[in-house]
């Protein structure tokens, strides 16, 4: 598999909605009115992308140029990063570009000055789970219907 990790750009928002919604369908079911899938909007990306860092991975196969992973993160003054969304389609899980997107964030991060890194899993998506856990981040909370009825997150965090 060949790809890159470079910076979001606002041409990339079409391809990158298609991956965003294909990874969370999920959790979205299709639901065009739901909050994901309303953020996950081309116009929306390009919006969001002005307040976060956002980093794509551009397949490069096929002579074609395809987003196939996402990982955005904002930083604040007391050196500690959130990351809202990793992404990777599904055709591309648990091939190491999870993996490699997040070391990239971590290092960039790291040299921003960033002393601390946190996110949001939803208690049911397994997989995110044990892959943050894998990567040595830790289990600091627990929030009861943050993301909707029955929508439970689990808060990770994780010092660089």
């Amino acid at each position: 598999m060949k790809y890159k990790i470079r910076k979001f750009e606002p041409s990339d928002a079409p391809s990158t909605s298609e991956m965003l919604l294909a990874s969370f369908e999920w959790f979205h079911k299709g639901d065009r009115n739901s909050w994901l899938f309303k953020s996950f909007d081309p116009s929306n990306l390009v919006s969001i992308s002005r307040n976060l860092d956002i980093l794509v991975a551009v397949s490069e196969e096929d002579n074609r140029s395809r987003i196939i992973g996402y990982i955005a993160s904002s930083d604040t003054p007391f050196g500690a990063a959130y990351v809202p969304t990793v992404a990777v389609h599904p055709s591309y899980q648990r091939s190491g570009l999870g993996r490699e997107l997040l070391e990239v964030k971590l290092n960039a991060l790291r040299e921003q000055g960033m002393r601390k890194v946190w996110l949001l899993v939803t208690s049911t998506n397994f997989p995110a789970i044990t892959f943050y856990l894998k990567n040595s981040f830790v289990i600091e909370g627990y929030l009861r219907n943050h993301t909707g009825p029955g929508k439970d997150e689990i808060v990770f965090s994780k010092f660089l």
